[in-house]
This record gives structure tokens, C-alpha cells and sequence, in this order.
């Protein structure tokens, strides 16, 4: 499980967060990724904190994660 917060800086709410979760082994290579969506709405000017994210498996060998948002709705 994993914890985001979102800040909206735009002028426009968004919704419908996709983010993707890179996983890296001990030697640098990635070795898999999850995508996941938040079915959230953040406000224009206003941040929003999702706890718990089930971000799905992650691989065993895996040492460091990066996740970005990678698409959203207007």
C-alpha cells in the first residue's frame, strides 16, 4: 500500500489520476511497473492526500520505486 498526495497548482479541477509505479532491482534495472487510477476529483488551488493506495504486486527483487502521475481528466 502506498500513500500519495496530489497537489493541483492548474486552474482547472482534475480527475481520474493515473499513476504508474516503476520498480528497480539492486542493480538499477527495472524489473516491472504497476498503473493504477485514483477515481478522485482534486480542486482547482487544493491538494489531496490518498492513503493506502493498493498499488498491486510488486516484484521481489524490487529496492526502489518511482511513481508519476502519467495522465488525467479534466
Amino acid at each position: 500500500e502506498t500513500n500519495f498526495t496530489i497537489k493541483n497548482n492548474g486552474s482547472q479541477n482534475v480527475k481520474d489520476i493515473e499513476i504508474k509505479c516503476t520498480h528497480y532491482s539492486n542493480s538499477g534495472s527495472q524489473i516491472d511497473s504497476n498503473t493504477r487510477t485514483i477515481y478522485e476529483v482534486v480542486p482547482a488551488k487544493s491538494s489531496k492526500s490518498i492513503k493506502k493506495m493498493n498499488m498491486g504486486f510488486i516484484h521481489s527483487q524490487a529496492t526502489k520505486t518511482n511513481c508519476k502521475i502519467t495522465d488525467i481528466k479534466l
